[in-house]
């Protein structure tokens, strides 16, 4: 074996062969002010960073685009950037008069195309959208679909696009192709209690649809058929059920706000078995979203500007590698309020922080 060749080998079986990104710029600063394209330059909003997801070597970041009253104020956008560079570009989302998408939320990968869901304007009930990205280039928002409902959550797979309701128990499908609608509404199953039902995530998982629907009260995870959203099963997975993420060994993560746990659910035929593999502290609280990478999971708590770094593959079910805060409130009581997670590798990872209005890289030791 040449010299060359066995270093490289070394190197990674020293590493365990994982892939490690180049070092994230450890503060991104978003665009404010005339940047954002206020519909009224004298009233602009701020970034509000929220969902975020990442194609091609750049992280996307959907930028909510409101004051501190929560009032939108310009189109929906998307903050484009190398994580290891942190210079932002922006693709605008709002389409014709830049009032199409108003408040994107999440960002999620589909194929060559991202696809962001737009929850709109709550006082008004316009801008609700789920629009595609062409990530090529400089990045262009290719199509937007106007949906009757705010939308929660969106996954794609090769022939659809699913949506959730962010007010009601029901999934949508575009028509990849047409991006028209696929047939109406498919009513999945939610908690039978409580004043409210609410989709809060989508997720492609060995071809299937999963959908979580869940209120303060309870929380149903459904397998549903990618194609024409029929039921293949369900099962329960505690109140405030908040985001999910598939695993490296192919089970799905599941966190609940509002009784602070990791849930795993393993899949074996048409059976949905649900552990909680891990009991946050009082130190955590109303966490928000859950990615994983490898044998990992990484998890953001807003209620107390926190993310986590989680085990999954430990006898114990799951144990936490380290816990980080990723600020702290001021004295005018503007908080950091992480919100969505990027793991770049196993040791380091983006958060959006929808109330300071940045991006920060949070990083473990080896």
């Amino acid at each position: 074996m040449k010299r060359s060749a066995l270093v490289l080998f070394l190197l990674g079986a020293c590493s365990g062969g994982r892939y490690k990104a180049p070092p994230a710029v450890p503060s991104i600063p978003l665009p404010s002010g005339a940047q954002l394209k206020p519909w009224d330059p004298e009233h602009p909003g701020l970034a509000r960073p929220m969902g975020i997801a990442q194609a091609n070597g750049k992280a996307y970041v959907a930028l909510g685009n409101y004051d501190a009253g929560y009032t939108p104020r310009g189109p929906g956008l998307l903050a484009a950037f190398v994580p290891s560079d942190g210079h932002v570009s922006l693709i605008d989302l709002g389409g014709a008069g830049g009032k199409e998408c108003i408040s994107p939320g999440w960002v999620r990968v589909g194929g060559d195309r991202l696809y962001v869901t737009c929850s709109g304007d709550f006082n008004t009930g316009k801008g609700t959208a789920v629009v595609e990205v062409d990530p090529s280039g400089q990045g262009t928002a290719t199509r937007r679909f106007a949906t009757s409902t705010s939308p929660a959550g969106v996954a794609a797979t090769s022939t659809r696009i699913w949506f959730g309701d962010a007010f009601a128990g029901a999934v949508y499908a575009l028509d990849r192709g047409t991006f028209t609608p696929a047939g109406g509404a498919a009513q999945i199953a939610c908690p039978s209690e409580g004043t409210y039902q609410t989709v809060n995530d989508l997720a492609i998982v060995g071809g299937d649809l999963y959908a979580l629907c869940s209120n303060s009260v309870g929380g149903v995870l459904n397998r549903l058929d990618a194609t024409t959203g029929a039921s293949k099963g369900t099962a329960d997975v505690g109140p405030i059920a908040a985001a999910m993420a598939e695993t490296g060994d192919g089970r799905i993560a599941i966190v609940s706000g509002a009784d602070n746990k990791l849930r795993l659910v393993s899949i074996s035929g048409n059976q949905l078995t649900v552990a909680t593999a891990y009991t946050y502290g009082g130190q955590t609280s109303t966490l928000q979203d859950v990615r994983a990478l490898d044998q990992y999971v990484f998890t953001v708590a807003s209620g107390t500007n926190t993310v986590q770094k989680i085990d999954v593959s430990t006898k114990a079910g799951a144990t936490l590698v380290d816990e980080q805060s990723v600020g702290s409130c001021d004295s005018s009581g503007l908080c950091p309020t992480p919100w969505n997670v990027l793991p770049l590798d196993d040791d380091q990872a983006l958060v959006t922080n929808q109330g300071s209005n940045t991006i920060v890289a949070v990083k473990w030791a080896h």
